[in-house]
Formats: structure tokens, sequence, C-alpha cells
């Protein structure tokens, strides 16, 4: 089924902004009034002629970031070689965690691996095909054959793609060139491209990976307005992306994002006004206008929410609020006195605002409905909705309103092993530990928490069993083709995690992944024997891939529940 295409509006993106002018101390407080009147009616103007998010009028502009020594810029990811695959570094490299490349032997290509449900175009298998009913969607990973032939020919850049997202419905690449590659449902400007190429018909674009318009690492691409001509200069190093919304950093820890959210009432919505024909979606990249001047190190998604860590470790978000998963006080009120033409959205707060109890913040991570945060002592917080106990903070709230911290995973609690990911889906949380450890909370149905029936967590947490406060997840033993310094004495170490909405996956050092829970749209690769009979797995199960066993090294892998993706290695 192809996916929807919304009416269009197109906009287009001021490549540079002029900071304000700063009143003097021998300005009088007239003179320095008029001249903060003017600055704002002349970024309202140019919002006006870019498309750009004008700033509410009573919207105060945070301080812009003095000197950050907390967290680094997110620099580019680093190419795979020989020897990282052998000593267990591949995984980390291609996470964005690890510099210790040795750059031994020669670069090892990433390829892309697709499963699931691609019927929007989300796993850029090109458009339906009615003699091949089953072409956009597939039970275990499959190659994706259109990159391939691109990462051969160097078309991607020294490596290939280094970065894969999923959205709901749609899918990001970050290529070894720095570029942004889209593909999927473009409902509300969700690919951040609006424009196509002339041999491409209504629908093929969706169905292909295109790069998103309006910046490029070069400073030539398709404009906003869409012609080839000078655009953002922007050399991406992370992505994220909720179900219709994306965001973007940069080398230098610049942000940008597109697309839409979506309120509580389902009214499609990008801009905490009207004010100036404010857009309700966007269909090219823009930064919000206060966090021009901020740089941050990390981004993270939930459904309909945003997370962003500055370097200096504070978190702004935005977005969707309906069971507190920003972590903030946002006064309602205030939202409705910036809207005058039409009703405001519902529930939504979306202009980004720093989150006042969370300082020296590491890391950060998001659930559907609820957020996470890591300080630098180890400390991990949890808000948003936990009628599952999917916060993992100890409490039968149905809503923890502001961050708590999850005392359970302490570091001082696990030998000095401390939280260095986090994956949430709908009911249930996993959380990596730096010692390559799995806890995970919340709802037990269906397998989504992984462990056995006979674990002594199941069987004291009720029926289904939910758990409030996290516990480890058993491992299988590592496999035998697996290279020595990529576990710990034969024992599985896991070096990166994802979560859909039902079910986990946990991707090991040696490049074997691992799935548990449930799903009905083939996205956790673990194929039924028959088509419609379960595909839940209860405890960690190996993701099938093609070829031999140990063929291939998967080295990222991320998903949004309906559909997943991988990148993998050919083993040395």
């Amino acid at each position: 089924m192809p996916p929807k295409a919304a009416s269009r509006a197109r906009q287009s993106m001021s490549s540079a902004r002029a900071a304000p002018r700063r009143s003097t101390p021998r300005q009088s407080a007239a003179a320095a009034t008029a001249a903060a009147a003017a600055a704002a009616a002349d970024t309202r103007k140019r919002a006006r002629t870019s498309g750009e998010q004008p700033v509410p009028k009573r919207a105060r502009r945070e301080p812009a970031t003095a000197v950050a020594t907390l967290n680094a810029p997110p620099a580019p990811i680093a190419p795979i070689h020989e020897s990282d695959i052998d000593a267990g570094r591949a995984v980390r490299i291609t996470q964005g965690d690890s510099t210790d490349a040795t750059g031994e032997g020669s670069v090892v290509a990433r390829k892309l691996f697709v499963w699931g449900t691609g019927e929007a175009g989300q796993l850029s298998l090109g458009g339906p095909d009615d003699e091949n009913i089953n072409k956009l969607t597939k039970s275990k990973p499959f190659g994706n054959k259109a990159l391939s032939v691109q990462t051969d020919a160097g078309e991607l850049g020294v490596g290939g793609a280094e970065l894969i997202t999923a959205g709901g419905m749609h899918t990001l690449v970050v290529d070894a060139n720095g570029r942004i590659l889209s593909c999927g449902s473009d409902d509300h400007g969700t690919l951040g491209r609006l424009h196509r190429s002339e041999d491409e018909s209504e629908d093929e674009g969706y169905y292909v990976l295109h790069p998103v318009d309006g910046m490029s690492p070069t400073g030539r691409g398709v404009t906003a307005s869409g012609e080839n001509g000078r655009v953002r200069v922007f050399r991406a190093t992370r992505t994220a992306a909720s179900d219709g919304y994306s965001v973007a950093l940069d080398a230098e820890g610049r942000l940008v994002c597109w697309g839409h959210f979506k309120d509580a009432e389902g009214k499609v919505c990008f801009s905490d006004t009207d004010e100036d024909g404010a857009p309700r979606e966007q269909w090219s990249p823009v930064t919000p206008p206060v966090l021009q001047d901020e740089r941050f190190a990390q981004v993270a998604c939930g459904e309909n929410h945003v997370l962003a860590l500055t370097l200096d470790g504070r978190v702004y978000s935005w977005g969707l609020n309906s069971v507190s998963q920003l972590g903030r006080f946002a006064n309602v009120y205030h939202v409705r006195q910036r809207f005058t033409t039409r009703d405001p959205p519902a529930s939504a707060h979306l202009t980004p605002v720093v989150i006042p109890e969370l300082k020296n913040i590491v890391r950060i991570g998001c659930g559907l409905n609820a957020s996470f945060a890591v300080d630098r002592d180890g400390h991990v917080f949890a808000w948003g909705l936990n009628t599952r106990g999917q916060t993992g903070v100890d409490s039968k709230k149905d809503r923890i309103t502001r961050p708590t911290k999850i005392r359970a995973l302490d570091a001082s609690l696990h030998n000095g092993a401390h939280v260095v990911q986090i994956a949430g889906g709908e009911f249930h949380t996993a959380f990596l530990l730096s010692n390559g450890e799995v806890y995970i909370c919340g709802d037990g149905d269906e397998g989504k928490l992984g462990l056995p029936k006979d674990h002594p967590a199941i069987a004291n947490a009720g029926s289904p069993p939910e758990l409030r406060t996290p516990v480890a997840v058993p491992m299988p033993a590592a496999p035998d083709y697996a290279p020595a310094g990529a576990t710990d004495h034969g024992k599985t170490k896991i070096a990166a995690i994802a979560a859909g909405m039902r079910f986990t996956f946990a991707l090991a050092a040696d490049g074997t992944l691992y799935s548990w829970g449930t799903t009905s749209d083939d996205a956790m690769g673990q194929p039924a024997e028959e088509w419609g009979e379960d595909q839940s797995k209860e405890t960690p199960s190996p993701v099938p891939m093609p070829g031999e066993p140990g063929a291939w090294t998967i080295v990222s892998v991320a998903t949004a529940g309906q559909h997943s993706l991988a990148l993998a290695v050919r083993a040395p």
C-alpha cells in the first residue's frame, strides 16, 4: 500500500542567521527595548521568508553554551578494519562509542540488512510488485542490494553506511560522506525531502533511499525549493527519529529537525505558535530558533517527543507531554496564548526547554512514552509513563512526572559498571551496562522481559508479570566461531541494544544479534515455521543471518517496531 501523498507547501530554508544585536551598558532602557523589538521583528520576518519555525513572542532564549568539557561533539563514525572485528571493537565503533580503531588491515564495508513490514517503503526495496506480493515484507534479515551496489561503487564513501535509524514508518541512513538518506512514508514532511527526480513516479521516490533536501556535507544539493544549488553545509554524524519527526546532529554538535508531531487528539503540529504562518509540518531540515546557539552531543526520540543533550550536560525536551514524558512543567495556558488563527495542539510543547533538575548528564534514552538520563556519577533518572513499571523507579504510580533516580542501577551496586545505553518499548525498558550485561524492567507478558519462566523475579511478579525494578537478562554463551577478543572467556558481551514496541534486540560484541519478545510484523527477525504462527521468543534467541553461521558480523541494529535494520560486515 503506497504512502499517502500529503498536501505540500513549498518552504525555503535560510543557511545562516544573524545574531540579535546586544545592548551596551550605555544604552538607555528605551533604546534597549526598541532594539530588542526590532530584532524580534527581524527574526519573524526571516522566519516568514525562510519557512523556519518563528520564535514565540513570550519564549525566552536559553543561554548559549559557554565552555563545554563534559560531553564531546559527535564525531563521524570511523571505518571498520579487519582487526577491529577480531578484537570485538566493530560494534562499539559503529555505535560511535569507540575511537580506538587500530586501522590494521583493509577497511571492511558495512552492508545494510532489512526486515519486517516495508509497505510504506521504509525497507528501501523499490516500489510494489504485483507479481511478487512479498517483495516489501521480509521475515528475516535481507540484504539491501541497491545500497550494496552503491557501497561497492564507492558512492557512499569509505566503508559505506555509518549509521541507521528507524522511525515509525521511515528510515534514515547516514553514509560515510556525511549525507542523510531517507525513505518510507513522507506524510507531513517525515522524509525531509519534498522533491523527486523527473524520472520517478509519484510514489517511487518514497521506496528508495535518497538524500534529504536543503543540506549536504559539500554545501551543494537540492534546495528547499526543489532546485540544485547551494544548501546548508551539514556533515551529519547522529540521527534520531520518532513516529514522524526526525532530528540530526553534525560534527560540531549543531541540531536540525524536520517532520511533525501528532498531539493527543491526532492533530499534526510542528510549532508552538501559529504566528507569522508557522508550519504545522516541516518539509526540510531547520534549527529551532531557541537552539541556534546550542551544541549537542546526543539526541533521542520517543514516539512523539525528543530529548537533546548539550555539551555541558543539560537536557532539552520537546514534543508531546501527555504522560509527563518531557520531565518538566509546561504551562498549557501560555501555549494557548500563542495561537490566534487555529486551535493549539493538545498536550504538546514544541519549543525546546531545559529540564531544570538534570545536571552533568552524559547519556539519554527514550521509550515510546518514557525518558531516561544518566549523569557522570552513574546515577540513572527516569520519568514518563509507568503503568507497567517501565521506568524502573520501583513505584506503582502510573506516571513519573519529574526525573527520578533508578536506585537499582547505581554504579555502586554493580562493581562500578554504569549504564551506557537505554532502549524502551511501549511497556518495557532495557538498560545496557558498561560490563556488557543487560538489565530489564516493565511488562513481562509474551516474553518481553527475556527471562525464563522459572526465573525468581518472574515467579513473584504476578500474572502477567511486571517488574518495577530492573533485573539482569541471562544471555546465551557466545558461539564457537566468536573471536576470542569479542568475548569474556566465552561469555557473551553485549555491546548495543534496541527495542521495538514489544520486543528487544541485544547485539553481542562478536556480531551475533539476539531478540526476544513478540511481534506480528516480522520485525523481530524470528520467522515462524508457517505463516501466521507465533513469532514470540521467551528468552534471547539468535536472529538468523543469510549464509553460514558467522558469515556476517552485525555491527549495528535499529528498530521502530514494524521494521528493523542492521549494518553487517563480512567476517575476515
